[in-house]
């Protein structure tokens, strides 16, 4: 009986050992991609989502997230710098291993890359260079809009009627001021008009017909002076000191620039408004500073970042935001990194980590 109790004893710790073996492979498995080499991660300057701090390190939105995934899954890595062109070229033929800065997911990229989950939602914006900047002749000119216009006509119009017909009301029965020559009572009837527009008290009509007349016109006079300085001052901060750029459509007229080959780019070609390109959002914002350009459209954080900083004095950022679009970390096709690499960015977006680190870039949003 002992050998066999002795014999079942053996046969169970035979196996146990590989039933021990099994299940601490399966409490050490975890999120850790193995890589034998650090991976090649490209970026390009995209304040506040990718940019070099006072040491030459790189920092930012999106340089924080890859990090935080890069802890998470174990991976080491080195950025390299590049331009958005070069970038998406050597992801497309896997000469490097990720992209991460402020990098639009579009239909065309997301047929030649691989993308993991956008981790930022956003739009393009418009930059203008600031009215304190502007010329006195080309404030001028943006004031005199087509409305201001009409509504100086249409004033002009019932000054000269208002006069005419008081004149012909008063030239019987006020010899004093509007008697003798026509031409001599018409530019009486004329001033008393003007005047009274003005606000001046001017000269009371005698007759009846003369002082429904005034009446008329001094109601006109108010309504019209209303809408003088509402269209004035309409003009002075909506258009933000006569720039005359509401929105997009706007931007058909105006000498635009933006960064090339960028969804920016695309956007107002899609849209056939003509434009100019410079190598880097800082060279457009340049451009619109010197008055080489009347508006930058890029993307409206990247704007909004170097307005607020560089360019605090001599650029503003328009309040309207257009072509939403997404920011995400980008792969070479069909690479094995972007599974776990998803799990991870939902993880830390899912984390007060990941609010407080966006407060801390942009603010209130």
């Amino acid at each position: 009986m002992r050998p066999l109790v002795t014999l079942l004893l053996v046969a169970a710790s035979l196996l146990g050992v590989p039933l021990m073996a099994v299940a601490a492979d399966d409490s050490t498995e975890g999120p850790t991609v193995s890589t034998q080499e650090p991976l090649v991660v490209a970026t390009k300057l995209s304040p506040p989502f990718s940019y070099k701090d006072a040491g030459g390190r790189w920092t930012g939105i999106s340089i924080e997230l890859w990090k935080h995934v890069a802890a998470e899954l174990g991976l080491r890595y080195e950025f390299r710098e590049e331009s958005l062109e070069d970038l998406l070229a050597n992801l497309q033929a896997g000469r490097i291993d990720a992209a991460v800065a402020a990098i639009s997911v579009t239909a065309d990229r997301q047929q030649r890359l691989e993308f993991c989950h956008p981790h930022f939602t956003t739009g393009l914006g418009i930059a203008v260079a600031t009215g304190n900047h502007a010329g006195v002749f080309q404030l001028l000119r943006r004031v005199v809009t087509p409305r201001l216009l009409s509504l100086v006509g249409l004033m002009l119009g019932i000054v000269a009627v208002c006069g005419v017909m008081l004149w012909w009301f008063e030239r019987n029965v006020n010899q004093t001021t509007f008697g003798g020559k026509r031409r001599k009572g018409i530019e009486a009837g004329l001033w008393w008009s003007m005047i009274l527009l003005l606000g001046h008290k001017g000269i009371f009509p005698v007759s009846g017909a003369g002082r429904l007349v005034a009446g008329a016109a001094m109601i006109a006079s108010l309504l019209l002076l209303s809408l003088l300085t509402g269209v004035i001052t309409s003009v002075l901060t909506v258009q933000q000191l006569g720039v005359g750029i509401d929105d997009p459509s706007d931007l058909r007229s105006k000498r635009v620039v933006t960064v090339a080959k960028s969804t920016a780019a695309n956007y107002l070609r899609s849209r056939r408004i003509a434009f100019r390109t410079r190598d880097s959002v800082e060279a457009a914002l340049e451009a619109v500073e010197r008055g080489e350009a009347d508006a930058a459209v890029y993307d409206k954080p990247l704007l909004a970042h170097l307005a607020n900083d560089r360019f605090a004095s001599t650029i503003q950022v328009l309040p309207v935001s257009f072509n939403t679009q997404e920011y995400a970390i980008a792969l070479p096709p069909e690479s094995p990194l972007r599974k776990p690499i998803n799990t991870a960015v939902l993880r830390f977006r899912a984390s007060d980590a990941w609010e407080e680190m966006i407060y801390r870039y942009l603010g209130e949003q």
